[in-house]
């Protein structure tokens, strides 16, 4: 069936698709589903959720073993770093009265 060429629309929107008259519009069927199928859909939803928990707990887990990781190791350097100090203890007080600023800002108090 070859189409009729269109005159030009009284609206002057060429770009317009002519629409289809609604008595030859075909009926949809029934868009109900049967029970059967609801039921194996509703499962395979639910195996869905479990997975991408299950997921989800495993990336979480890995995350605070990370963390926890990361926390030993700068507890470790921290006390590496406190054992190689050298420390000179100051007994005559007046020592520090004599001190330069950079020289007292770099004392701490233990």
């Amino acid at each position: 069936m070859s189409e009729v060429p269109r005159g030009k629309p009284k609206s002057g929107r060429f770009w317009r698709t002519p629409g289809t008259k609604s008595s030859s519009k075909i009926a949809l069927r029934s868009l109900k589903t049967s029970w059967s199928k609801r039921q194996s859909e509703r499962e395979e939803k639910k195996i869905l959720k479990l997975y991408q928990q299950q997921l989800k707990d495993a990336k979480q887990k890995a995350k605070e073993e990370k963390k926890q990781r990361i926390e030993e190791h700068k507890a470790r350097r921290e006390e590496n770093k406190k054992k190689a100090e050298i420390v000179q203890k100051i007994t005559n007080s007046k020592k520090l009265k004599r001190l330069s600023k950079k020289q007292f800002k770099m004392i701490e108090k233990r």
